[in-house]
């Protein structure tokens, strides 16, 4: 997955937008033409959506994907090691 990231941020020319990507996207979903970019907080999510920032996104993508490439920007809800817990009960003999 990083190498996918790597690849984009390297084909973007900006280098706020090339930080932005390094530094906070964690997954990147492609499916149909169609780019799901993870981003770990809100914080860089709303910097990437802004209309220069988005510019060079898209500039990167499509020299990395194609034309006709479509994508947007969600936030990545990794999970956390003690989810598990709140799943099982502790107190299984009962």
């Amino acid at each position: 997955m990083e190498h996918r990231i790597k690849a984009l941020a390297d084909a973007i020319t900006n280098a706020q937008t090339k930080y932005l990507v390094l530094g906070h996207v964690k997954e990147l979903h492609f499916e149909n033409n169609h780019l799901t970019i993870l981003v770990d907080n809100a914080g860089p999510l709303h910097e990437l959506e802004e209309k220069e920032i988005d510019h060079h996104l898209q500039q990167g993508m499509e020299e990395v994907y194609g034309g006709d490439i479509t994508y947007e920007l969600k936030l990545f809800k990794g999970h956390h090691p003690h989810d598990r817990e709140n799943e099982v009960p502790h107190e299984i003999n009962q």
